[in-house]
């Protein structure tokens, strides 16, 4: 094969690559919050303090359930919509995310707010819970800064503006951080000073992130749109997977400190609530490594672009494994000092031996739990998230209570099982549905040989050679004289003007091409400045070869997404 047409997955590959660390540090900033309140708390309100704040987490949890909920049901459908070349409905379903998550959290923060006294009565302990009632209500009265969060940050990411979004969490978490130390140690306000830190620091960041999303002629604009028939529901089922994650692990939360407290063994909560602080500190891993990748599936999966969903699946593993095994490393070497910053004297490195075990199947459930949701197999998903995140973790941890520091072995015994489930439950429905195995997608339009997609380098010689290359597809797939002549013109074309006009000859563009029957399809996609050549085109020698694709094209279309530009032809 020719050099033009190497490297078939490098751009997608950088693509990735690219947005993920710059996702994992946004996530990031907002998994510290718990881990610098506890902390925090623990060292100016000591045990007692430390048990309220993860008492509390459950209404926290609820929150990030329900903007998690319709903002990633909203993103997945914007991002189908965009991959489908439907940028009008990708719009629209922004607006009707919007609206949504404003209705429901001001409904449900209210509502939360009256019934505040028996939530904390439920939740905390005699102890604890006049702290609980505190945190509470004030977690509650800034709830709805929370669940709009959800939105901007999903869709930058889907604007490809993933540095912005990374700025906005991390300006939360340096602002909590300095919030925390004002209001517990120089004003001394208790636990009421780490609610209103948390709060405070949400609302500003919540405001940054959408500011950032309308900024510099993005694809969104402020407003909201009453959803039409159908629309709530379809947010609601692509969205349940990260909810039914969020409201399933503030019930473990719940469920485990019960049972802990069940076996008579002093400190054993206090020890739960570190561990539980660092595992949703390790949340910046398992949810950054599929965060990353969910726009990107949903476009190629609206695209049917199947080895490009495969590849990225297998992208985000290996990347996802690698940065697990370094973090649970990192843990396991640092298992002596964690009590220490939590200011308790408790021993901790069973919990912490047990949940660094865990970790790189935690990572890998949770990249198949997006890649299942964002591929159309949300019942997958599901069964994953409701397995993993309450199912075997309560139930291993009832078994093992009897058997002293045995116990903690809930976290990884619960991650392992339930990726056992789900691989056998994916082999299954991929005989019924006549799926690819384990991916459980359609590759028939690649195993029959009617698409092909390959990077091809900004430089002339190999955009000419990938333009000869793709004749012999044409004739492989009997496509006419006239159209084959037209779709390695196109190529050429608008591969040079690309790489002149957007690229600044360095750099590479992805191609695919499709025979669709009576049709064939060219899709280019490349980095660069946001550029649209259909819509620069003049009437200069540089665009003669535009104006021709553009009379003898059925339909051009440019669209901007993952802040990458993405033409589409129908020739």
């Amino acid at each position: 094969m020719d050099s033009a047409m190497t490297n078939s997955f490098s751009f997608i590959k950088k693509l990735y690559y690219r947005a993920l660390f710059p996702n994992i540090i946004a996530v990031l900033g907002g998994t510290v919050n718990v881990l610098v309140d506890g902390i925090l708390v623990g060292q100016k309100l000591g045990d007692t303090g430390l048990e309220a704040v993860n008492q509390s987490l459950p209404v926290y949890l609820i929150l990030c359930a329900i903007g998690s909920l319709i903002a990633s049901g909203g993103y997945n459908l914007s991002a189908k919509a965009f991959g489908e070349d439907k940028p009008d409905e990708g719009r629209r379903m922004f607006r009707v995310t919007a609206f949504l998550a404003a209705a429901v959290s001001v409904l449900f923060c209210a509502l939360g707010v009256i019934f505040s006294g028996p939530i904390s009565a439920m939740l905390g302990t005699p102890q604890t819970q006049a702290m609980v009632l505190v945190y509470v209500r004030i977690t509650l009265l800034c709830g709805i800064f929370k669940v709009l969060l959800y939105i901007p940050f999903f869709y930058l990411n889907l604007e490809g503006r993933n540095n912005r979004s990374m700025a906005a969490m991390l300006s939360m978490t340096v602002i909590n951080i300095v919030l925390d130390y004002v209001f517990l140690f120089v004003l001394e306000w208790g636990i009421a000073g780490a609610a209103w830190a948390s709060g405070i620091s949400t609302a500003i960041a919540c405001v940054m992130a959408f500011v950032f999303l309308f900024m510099d002629g993005g694809n969104y604009k402020p407003g909201l749109s009453l959803p039409k028939k159908g629309d709530a529901g379809s947010i609601f089922r692509l969205g349940s997977m990260m909810a039914v994650n969020n409201v399933l692990a503030s019930l473990r939360v719940l469920f485990i400190n019960k049972i802990l407290a069940g076996t008579g063994v002093a400190g054993m909560t206090a020890v739960y609530a570190i561990a539980n602080s660092l595992s949703e500190f390790s949340l910046c891993i398992q949810n950054g490594v599929p965060q990353t990748a969910g726009a990107m599936t949903g476009i190629f999966y609206g695209e049917r672009d199947s080895s490009s969903v495969k590849k990225l699946l297998r992208t985000e593993i290996i990347a996802g494994t690698a940065l697990s095994a370094v973090f649970a490393l990192t843990l396991c070497l640092l298992s002596g000092n964690v009590a220490g910053w939590f200011g308790s004297s408790a021993d901790v490195r069973a919990a912490v031996y047990a949940l660094a075990a865990s970790l790189i199947f935690a990572t890998f459930n949770n990249v198949m739990c997006y890649y299942y949701n964002a591929t159309g197999s949300p019942a997958v998903a599901n069964t994953i998230t409701v397995s993993r995140c309450f199912v075997f973790v309560v139930l291993f941890c009832l078994v093992l209570s009897p058997f002293g520091d045995f116990i903690w072995l809930f976290f990884p015994l619960a991650e392992i099982v339930s990726a056992a489930v789900f691989i056998v439950l994916s082999l299954v429905l991929a005989r019924k549905r006549k799926l690819l195995p384990f991916y459980l997608v359609d590759d028939e339009l690649e195993r029959s040989g009617a698409s092909i997609s390959f990077s091809v380098d900004c430089d002339p010689e190999n955009i000419c050679n990938a333009s000869d290359k793709i004749r012999g597809f044409c004739e492989a797939n009997n496509m006419s004289a006239s159209r084959t002549m037209a779709i390695s013109l196109s190529i050429e074309e608008m591969l040079t003007i690309i790489a002149s006009k957007s690229l600044d000859g360095r750099g590479e563009m992805d191609v695919r091409v499709l025979s669709m029957g009576d049709e064939g399809v060219l899709r280019i996609r490349s980095g660069g400045r946001r550029y649209n050549p259909l819509k620069s085109c003049d009437e200069s020698d540089d665009y003669l070869g535009v104006r021709m694709i553009m009379k003898i094209a059925k339909r051009a279309e440019y669209q901007s997404a993952l802040g990458v530009n993405t033409l589409v032809i129908n020739l």
